[in-house]
Order: C-alpha cells, then sequence, then structure tokens
C-alpha cells in the first residue's frame, strides 16, 4: 500500500452510495462515508477529493415519470446536482469543513489549456482546505463530450491532482470470479500489477449507474502504469474507505512501482475514451510494435463518436493495443479506412496530415 501522506486521495462514490434506488439521499449511509474520510483525512493528513455520482438518480424522483430522453436526463441532472451538493455541504459543515462544486465534460479535459486551469483550480481548493466535490456536467453533455461514467472521470482526475490511490466505492465488495450471489464465488483480496484478468467476472451495470465493473476495470488498467494503487470495494460497513485503503474489504490493485517512462504520456492514457475506438489490421499492429505511426490505410473500421485531438484506444483482434490521439474525427476516420496517404484528398475536403495517429502521441499498451 501505498504512503498516502499529505497527498491527494481520490474517492469515486456510485450513485447508490449516496442515493436509495428510489432517488432520495441516502442520509444515513452518506454520512457514515465521509465521516470516515474525515478521520482519514485527519489521521493520514490526506486531502479527499470526491468524485460522485447520484444527481440524475436524484432527479428523476424529483421529476418523475422515467425516460431515456437526452433532454429529461439533462433536466434529472440540473435539478440532482443541486440537491446533491446540498447533503454535501451539510454533512461536511458538521467538521466545518467547507466544498465546492467542479462540474466537468470531457472536453474539458481533453483541451490542455482548459485542462491546466481544471488543475490550478483543484489545487488551489486542496491548499486551502476545500474539499472538491467533482461529477460529469450531464445537464449539457452529450455523447461527444461526455466521460460516459464517472468511473473514467474519476482516473482523469487521478492524474490531473497526482493522486496516488484511488478508491472506488460501489454496491460489491471487491471483485469475484463469479456473480457474488453465488456461494462458491471468491473474492480477489488483491491483483498484482501484471496479473491477467480474464478470470475476473465483470458484472452489470446497476439500474441506477452508467457504468458496472467493466468500466472500473478500465479505469485500473489506465492508473495502474502509471503509479497509482487502485481499490474497489463496498461503501457499506462502518469504515468502507478505511477498509478499503488498508486491505480488510474489496479487491486492491497495486500499481506499476516503476512507472516513470508511461508517467510522460499519462495524459494520454487517462482521457482515453472508453466507448469509441480503431480497428486496425495486422500490418499496422506489426507497425505499432516497430514504433511507427499508425496509417489509415492500416484502418478496418471505425467506432465513435469522438472529435480531432481525442484521446482514442486502437484495437487488433477485439483487444485494446495501444491508446493515442487522433488526427481526424470519426467521422472522417471512417471516410478514409484502408486509404493510402496519396489518396486522402480524394475523401475529405481538408487533410489534416497523412497518419491517423503519430507515433509521437502513441503509447502501446503493455501485456
Amino acid at each position: 500500500m501505498q504512503n498516502l501522506e499529505r497527498k491527494a486521495l481520490v474517492i469515486k462514490l456510485s450513485s447508490l452510495a449516496v442515493t436509495n434506488e428510489s432517488g432520495a439521499i441516502a442520509h444515513h449511509q452518506l454520512a457514515n462515508i465521509l465521516a470516515d474520510i474525515v478521520q482519514l483525512a485527519k489521521d493520514h493528513k490526506i486531502t479527499p477529493v470526491l468524485v460522485s455520482s447520484g444527481a440524475i438518480n436524484i432527479g428523476r424522483a424529483i421529476l418523475g415519470e422515467a425516460s431515456d430522453n437526452m433532454a429529461y436526463l439533462q433536466a434529472c441532472a440540473a435539478v440532482g446536482q443541486a440537491r446533491l451538493m446540498q447533503a454535501y455541504e451539510q454533512k461536511f459543515s458538521k467538521y466545518n469543513l467547507q466544498v465546492a462544486q467542479i462540474l466537468l465534460t470531457h472536453e474539458d479535459l481533453r483541451n490542455k489549456q482548459r485542462s491546466l486551469n481544471i488543475k490550478n483550480t483543484l489545487n488551489e481548493l486542496i491548499s486551502a482546505g476545500i474539499i472538491p466535490i467533482i461529477n460529469e456536467n450531464d445537464s449539457v453533455s452529450f455523447d461527444e463530450i461526455s466521460f460516459g461514467d464517472n468511473d473514467q472521470l474519476s482516473a482523469m482526475i487521478c492524474e490531473l491532482v497526482a493522486a496516488p490511490m484511488l478508491v472506488m466505492l460501489t454496491k460489491t465488495n471487491g471483485l469475484f470470479n463469479a456473480d457474488p450471489s453465488e456461494p462458491d464465488a471468491q473474492r480477489f483480496e488483491s491483483i498484482a500489477y501484471d496479473e491477467a484478468l480474464d478470470q475476473i467476472k465483470t458484472l452489470t451495470k446497476t439500474i441506477t449507474g452508467k457504468g458496472g465493473m467493466k468500466t472500473k476495470l478500465a479505469a485500473v488498467r489506465k492508473l495502474t502504469p502509471l503509479g497509482v494503487d487502485v481499490v474497489i470495494s463496498t461503501y457499506l460497513g462502518k469504515y468502507p474507505v478505511s477498509n478499503a485503503i488498508s486491505g480488510k474489504m474489496g479487491t486492491y490493485f497495486f500499481s506499476n512501482p516503476q512507472p516513470n517512462a508511461l508517467k510522460k504520456r499519462s495524459w494520454i492514457l487517462t482521457r482515453a475514451r472508453e466507448h469509441a475506438w480503431l480497428n486496425i489490421d495486422k500490418g499496422a499492429y506489426d507497425a505499432l510494435k516497430r514504433n511507427a505511426s499508425l496509417l489509415p490505410i492500416g484502418m478496418k473500421s471505425v467506432r465513435g463518436p469522438f472529435n480531432r485531438g481525442d484521446s482514442i484506444p486502437i484495437k487488433y483482434q477485439r483487444k485494446v493495443v495501444a491508446y493515442g490521439i487522433a488526427e481526424y474525427n470519426s467521422r472522417e476516420a471512417a471516410q478514409i479506412c484502408q486509404t493510402a496517404g496519396n489518396d486522402l484528398p480524394s475523401k475529405l475536403k481538408q487533410v489534416h496530415a497523412k497518419v491517423m495517429v503519430h507515433k509521437d502521441n502513441l503509447i502501446l499498451k503493455q501485456d
């Protein structure tokens, strides 16, 4: 376990950690979690940074009549976020602690200047002893600028504030080799940095959340190469965060003990989109392993949406083999699949580059 003394600790709270399924604030449970966080901060001189879900679930209870319509969900987020922050403010005020609300979209952290401004704001809040409460800005977010889930947002925040650890609190007490409801299911207490995850059962998401175990594992695989430990544990029990950090509960993912090489490109890794990717052929894959750029001619297909400048996973035979910054958006990328560099002007009105991902903006995934 890493030494957290005088460092930021990012804690991601799922929807059901702060609300019940009907959308009401789970006051007793949330108070219990926050009491544990406050005591940890006092004992270990850490600064908590919270990434909190729950706004949409709260808003649904207020607006009524459930719908998957984007405008409805954004309205739920707008209404619910106010109630969510009110709950945090009231509970932290009992400890004479102030909170600050920060709402973000993927676009905010993709843009390097805006990302730097957010980093400076967070550092200023942390220096002032104010606890940041971070959430996706669901009221304005849509597919192209959304994180997809707060698991990915929490990974980006870890990189932004140089946190040594991420604690993800969910209903399930860590990861299991089968459905946790099965009597023979076994919990993984810890997983080494280079251990394969093939034997882990990735469960479906809850009815109130965007993510699930699969998105949490994606966040793990972004952070552990950078030297950030991750714990996936339950929000249930009296000391949920303390028990997670100490290894008493949940699954502890140990990070790479020598992360310096990848830290130089951590921006690419942590900001990679989860629901968009490029599929490449064997020739392109072999070229990437020789430290070459990804050319359009080596792309077989495109999954979007994404914008130019986004960090995108690159897949070969359905497995992510690399991450890189796209020179073209998803619509343009689909147009130039299997196109030679000299033929790009015949497919596009504007040719930004002869490559889809330049080698200097590309990271091969470590097996």
